[in-house]
């Protein structure tokens, strides 16, 4: 395999090739995900948001992937909770909070990610460093990124106290929410 960037973008129906500029966008077998972990009693339980809407743009360079770059825009109003262990009443508050509160969507429509650097790991692995804003506020995230049989799946770590967003406590800390929240995406060729 020539180098597993090339082939997840260019043979995925997510990518919409144009010589070096790629489009990103959401199609079916995606997705792009944050899992947020509770803390005291409800430990090891995790909310999962579903960002239903985001795009950007991939410059690609095959001959020299590290030389690459990419632009990615989330909906902030596109999260949707896909808790399957909260009442429906306590999905509506958790989301709305996440909405309105944390993400602030109204004045805040739209998370950024811009790629400042890619460096192969080995083992179709690649950290792609760069920057996040979240509420207008930029911070540095690493993101590792590998394919395995076809798949394509990302990762990063992001801690709200990062971006001056409070981890969400209750009943007097005996419920919580933990500080570090995980990203991640899966890119399916031939989804």
């Amino acid at each position: 395999m020539r180098n597993f960037l090339v082939y997840c973008l260019l043979s995925s129906p997510i990518w919409a090739a144009d010589q070096r500029s790629l489009r990103v966008a959401p199609a079916q077998g995606t997705r792009f995900a944050l899992e947020v972990e509770k803390t005291g009693l409800l430990s090891g339980k995790k909310h999962l948001f579903l960002f239903e809407r985001y795009s950007g743009t991939l410059q690609l360079d095959p001959a020299a992937p590290e030389k690459s770059s990419i632009q990615l825009e989330i909906e902030s109003r596109s999260a949707v909770l896909k808790d399957d262990w909260v009442s429906a009443k306590d999905a509506k508050k958790i989301a709305d909070y996440a909405q309105m509160q944390m993400l602030d969507s109204a004045k805040f429509p739209l998370l950024k990610f811009s790629s400042t650097k890619i460096t192969a790991r080995g083992n179709n692995a690649y950290d792609v460093a760069g920057n996040l804003t979240i509420r207008d506020i930029t911070r540095p995230v690493l993101v590792v990124v590998t394919e395995k049989s076809g798949v394509c799946e990302g990762t990063a770590a992001v801690k709200l106290s990062d971006f001056k967003l409070k981890p969400v406590g209750a009943l007097l800390g005996a419920i919580g929410t933990k500080d570090e929240m995980k990203v991640s995406f899966l890119l399916r060729p031939g989804a």
